[in-house]
């Protein structure tokens, strides 16, 4: 049996709202709003207010960006401070309507061709938000919840989500091409599943792979954790006591009934593989079914559109126990920080070339403080904001990444004053 797709989320972000927060991030200000009359723009709200089916949200938020002069790099304050400005002069209302035609228009596709033929999807809308979006729905199909969206400007768009009653009605041929049009589309977490029904692969053979280091890739060995659960159940046995008699002894023991499980790895690492008795859990006909279930989250990673359908190589290539998915075709999914790695040497070299002298005039002449200087020089940055060259995607980790940032203390040392020690 082949490898299925048994939970998918991704997000993207409409053009419009792209745009803006590029212009966020170039630090533009708002310069002038050409051809703007009061009276006449008064009066258009107020007529589309009342019939809201009127408005064409993209083409209001393109006219109003066109209608918009800006000055870039004249604003030195953070991201999200100007973020927040830009948001208000567009209507934060506004941008969210945006995003929620977006999720309409998605969900309509469903019906036409991304959705198996026979299914009726539709929506209905949650109270709240969900995971920092501030409006959401479920997804239904035939009636019943086969996922979830949410969607919200302030969180950069739109958010779906698919579980495996969802993902089993899906073309999975046709949303991979839905993602290759949709604008800054990312793949936000994917669990591939592969079924061993007739139990050859059960929880002793993944404990004995375990015991011989199969899940132990170019990084450090994985965390695990062993569950099982069940009843119970009364045990009697007969004890001898004095001479020839025996006497009734009553005890209980663990029966696992409802099945035995294997993590491992973490959620918080961005991969972790769940190895379960799913015919016990289910109370199946197959009880000797057991599920291999690899869950990746696009942390340190990029998930590639092509996981939707080549699942199986990418299953097989997560750890070496998994070769037995398939033996001649795998793919690891890359991770960021070996890349950095490799990259963090020439980067400090060239900031030490390009800056250092600047620095030293800093802290000589105008005497400032570390702390200042620091300050000054980054101040209109955000955390996640890095070089893209420190920011691309390789393969698994290596032993030496776990000591990234043991080696870079050696230019925070106080004794060290030479920046090209770096080994």
């Amino acid at each position: 049996m082949a490898a299925i797709i048994d939970y998918l989320s991704f997000s993207w972000t409409p053009e419009e709202l792209s745009q803006i927060f590029d212009l966020a991030k170039m630090g533009a200000s708002i310069k002038a709003i050409r051809g703007f009359e009061f009276n006449e723009y008064g009066d258009s709200v107020t007529r589309d207010a009342l019939d809201t089916a009127a408005i064409d949200y993209k083409a209001a938020i393109r006219a109003k960006l066109r209608d918009t002069e800006f000055a870039i790099g004249a604003d030195s304050r953070k991201f999200h401070e100007i973020k927040r400005d830009m948001l208000d002069h567009f209507g934060l209302n506004t941008l969210d309507c945006l995003c929620r035609g977006e999720v309409d228009r998605f969900i309509n596709r469903l019906n036409h061709g991304l959705g198996l033929f026979g299914n009726d999807w539709s929506f209905s809308l949650r109270s709240g938000g969900f995971s920092g979006y501030s409006h959401s729905a479920n997804i239904l199909v035939n009636g019943q919840q086969a996922g979830l969206c949410a969607w919200g400007a302030k969180n950069h768009g739109c958010y779906v989500s698919f579980s495996g009653t969802g993902t089993a009605v899906l073309d999975l041929n046709e949303v991979h091409n839905a993602l290759h049009q949709l604008p800054g589309a990312k793949i936000t977490r994917v669990d591939i599943a592969f079924d061993s029904l007739d139990g050859k692969y059960n929880i002793q053979t993944a404990r004995k792979m375990a015991e011989h280091g199969q899940f132990v890739t170019r990084g450090r060995p994985s965390s695990y954790c062993y569950i099982e659960s069940g009843h119970m159940s009364q045990v009697a046995s007969y004890q001898k006591t004095s001479g020839n008699s025996e006497t009734l002894k009553k005890r209980f023991g663990f029966v696992a009934d409802k099945g035995k499980s294997l993590y491992v790895g973490t959620r918080d690492a961005g991969k972790m593989l769940r190895v379960y008795e799913k015919g016990k859990q289910l109370k199946s006909e197959h009880k000797d079914w057991v599920r291999w279930e690899l869950e990746l989250r696009a942390k340190d990673r990029v998930l590639p559109f092509d996981v939707l359908l080549e699942p199986d190589k990418y299953l097989a290539g997560a750890y070496p126990a998994l070769s037995f998915v398939s033996k001649e075709n795998q793919c690891r999914i890359a991770t960021h920080k070996r890349k950095w790695f490799t990259s963090v040497d020439n980067a400090v070299r060239n900031g030490a070339t390009q800056c250092g002298k600047l620095v030293n005039f800093m802290r000589q002449c105008l005497d400032m403080d570390d702390s200042q200087i620091v300050r000054l020089l980054t101040n209109h940055l955000e955390s996640h904001e890095i070089p893209d060259r420190l920011n691309q995607p390789v393969y698994e980790d290596t032993d030496e990444s776990s000591g990234i940032r043991l080696r870079c203390m050696k230019f925070i040392e106080p004794d060290n004053h030479d920046i090209y020690s770096l080994a």
